[in-house]
Formats: C-alpha cells, sequence, structure tokens
C-alpha cells in the first residue's frame, strides 16, 4: 500500500533535512491538508492522479504521532472533555484552568442539560466551563439560567471541529475523500 511521508515543521524539502514523524494513507494526508494541519510538500503523477508524496505539519510536535489514534475511541474524561474545548468556558469563553490565577477561572465541567433532569453524561451534554459560569448555571437549563452555549459539544469520536469552528462529520470527510480519490 502506498503511503504519505509526514514530516515534522521545519522540515526543509530541499536538503531534505527534518524529522520524519510517520507514513499515512494517501487519504489522511488530503484530510490532514483540508484540517489545515499539514502542507503538501511534494506531489506526484500515478496513473492519471495527483498523489501527495509528502507533507510538513504546520506546528511542531513533539511526541510520537500516529494515525491510528483515531481507530480505537477517544478516552472519556474531564480532562479529554477541557482538551477538545480548548481549555475554554463554554459560556463566557474565558480560557480556564486547573491552576488558574483566580477562583473564578477554575475549570470545571458542566452538564449542558442538568443531570438532575434526565441529562446525560456523554460528550454530547458536556462542556468545559468556569468556576464562576458553572455556578452560575447551578441546576439548570440554559434558558432557566438566561445562558448560551459559544459553540456546540461534539463527539471526537465522531467528528472534529475545524479551522472555521464548524463540526464536521468524519464519515463525511471520508467520503469526500474518496470522491475525490474516485
Amino acid at each position: 500500500m502506498a503511503s504519505t511521508k509526514v514530516y515534522n515543521k521545519g522540515y526543509d524539502p530541499s536538503t531534505e533535512v527534518g524529522e520524519l514523524i510517520d507514513a499515512v494513507s494517501h487519504r489522511h494526508a488530503l484530510t490532514m491538508i483540508h484540517r489545515g494541519v499539514a502542507d503538501p510538500v511534494e506531489l506526484t503523477e500515478r496513473g492519471g492522479e495527483i498523489v501527495v508524496v509528502s507533507v510538513v505539519l504546520v506546528r511542531r510536535i513533539y511526541a510520537a504521532w500516529v494515525e491510528r489514534r483515531r481507530v480505537g475511541t477517544v478516552g472519556f474524561s474531564t480532562r479529554e472533555v477541557f482538551e477538545r474545548d480548548n481549555w475554554t468556558c463554554a459560556y463566557c469563553g474565558n480560557k480556564v484552568s486547573k491552576t488558574p490565577w483566580t477562583q473564578a477561572r477554575l475549570a470545571t465541567v458542566d452538564h449542558v442539560h442538568p443531570r438532575s433532569q434526565g441529562g446525560a453524561t456523554d460528550w454530547l451534554n458536556l462542556v468545559s466551563a468556569c468556576f464562576e459560569c458553572n455556578q452560575r448555571k447551578e441546576d439548570m437549563s440554559l434558558a432557566e439560567a438566561g445562558m448560551e452555549l459559544r459553540f456546540e459539544p461534539y463527539d471526537p469520536n465522531a467528528s472534529y471541529r475545524d479551522i472555521d469552528g464548524s463540526i464536521v462529520e468524519i464519515a463525511t470527510l471520508v467520503a469526500q475523500c474518496d470522491a475525490l480519490a474516485a
């Protein structure tokens, strides 16, 4: 199976000096380019089609990265909710932290639809919230609290947040890549 080489940021194609991170499928390389996490470095023509031979990441990574990370499921924990939401309060938009400079910015997880009203503990009902907003919302629905979400929660096993903030279903993206390859 042919594959695309993934280089870390800082790779110099003219001298071919840089850190080779992994080799991924051509379809996955197209997905990386579409998401804006990698730029194409080398393209070639095979069988009348343009194929990405290598890409370079737009941001440097310091740990081994493997395409197969999404084959399993993304672990479900409060930390994963914070990571998914980029350590940002879904209500006020302020950054949250486990070690904040003020108690109001302490990272908490909130049930959008409260558990006491039948809300589930799952990806689509949990969001990052600062301590202040979580206390203000208490055990009320968004309407009751007079609050609204700045961004929608999503399940990272089935979708991701694109650069523009929109939620993209992975199945839709795979179908688009299949259509490009056909």
